[in-house]
């Protein structure tokens, strides 16, 4: 088999520029693979085994300065929650992951009341994110998804990157999405995804909207992002489709992450609605990385 074809079908430029790569992550989700402290319990320590992390790497379940709607939730969540703010209501609020046919699912879904007046009525949504900080990263590549987006307003689902010393930025979102288009401008929408790197000076932002001429929220596609030290590539099934330059601050080792957030007032994805279908997921069937041999 040469590096042209497989099989008679030309290769595309995706599987070309893995051919010459080894694969150093793959999760095809048979199993949900926790990070979990030595007590069973979801951490954001450095005690833990497992591959996924639930919540972020300084121990927050929102990112507050993007006026988000959402409480990232899990076990160990709802269990201090009931125990500690309300053991005589506890939450009717459910582990967000599931995994069904090697797929996982990252469910969003209004929250109860209980959870609204012991978090703040900013916490309309419960959903979840998981992260491989402490198990997973590596200093460029090519990362990629394939997903099933949601379909509503609000939603807002990711594919990214961040460093593992956590500084900030850099950033690297191999995908961006919204459910439906946002009431400001009309960004967002079924066809369309969006990429960026944000890098210093004052955040300045490598990025923008691409249309994927296809209804994302319909089906599974593959969203990736090759990321060298000359450039970064962006990938929608196979293809790439953007460029943005070297990122200087990005010469660092990052992690992986994939998030279902809801957008709150004042964000960039705009708020859900009356014609919002709950609950709502991100479906995935796997999250793979390579590098160069």
């Amino acid at each position: 088999m040469s590096n042209e074809t497989k099989n008679d079908i030309p290769l595309t430029p995706q599987e070309q520029l893995i051919s010459g790569m080894q694969l150093t992550f793959n999760d095809d989700f048979d199993t949900f693979k926790q990070y979990l402290d030595p007590n069973g319990d979801e951490t954001c320590g450095t005690d833990g085994a497992g591959v996924w992390q639930t919540l972020y790497y300084n121990c927050t379940r929102t990112t507050a300065s993007n006026n988000e709607a959402q409480i990232y939730i899990d076990r160990t969540f709802i269990k201090y929650f009931n125990e500690h703010t309300s053991p005589n209501l506890p939450t009717t609020s459910k582990f967000p992951f599931s995994i069904s046919d090697g797929v996982l699912r990252i469910e969003a879904t209004p929250s109860d009341t209980v959870i609204q007046s012991g978090i703040g009525p900013w916490a309309k949504y419960t959903s979840g994110m998981i992260t491989t900080q402490h198990y997973f990263s590596q200093q460029y590549g090519y990362f990629e998804i394939r997903a099933k987006l949601p379909k509503g307003k609000g939603l807002w689902p990711a594919f990214w990157l961040l460093p593992v010393d956590t500084s900030w930025p850099p950033e690297i979102d191999a995908m961006e999405a919204f459910g439906d288009t946002n009431s400001v401008n009309g960004e967002g929408g079924e066809a369309m995804i969006h990429y960026a790197s944000h890098f210093n000076p004052n955040n300045s932002i490598c990025g923008a909207w691409h249309d994927t001429g296809t209804d994302v929220t319909a089906d599974f596609h593959t969203y990736g992002v090759d990321w060298e030290p000359e450039s970064i590539t962006y990938y929608f099934d196979g293809q790439p489709y953007a460029n943005c330059p070297h990122n200087a601050d990005a010469d660092k080792p990052f992690y992986i992450l994939v998030n279902l957030a809801v957008g709150g007032e004042g964000s960039w994805p705009g708020t859900p609605d009356a014609t919002n279908i709950w609950p709502a997921y991100l479906e995935i069937d796997y999250v793979r990385a390579y590098q160069k041999k």
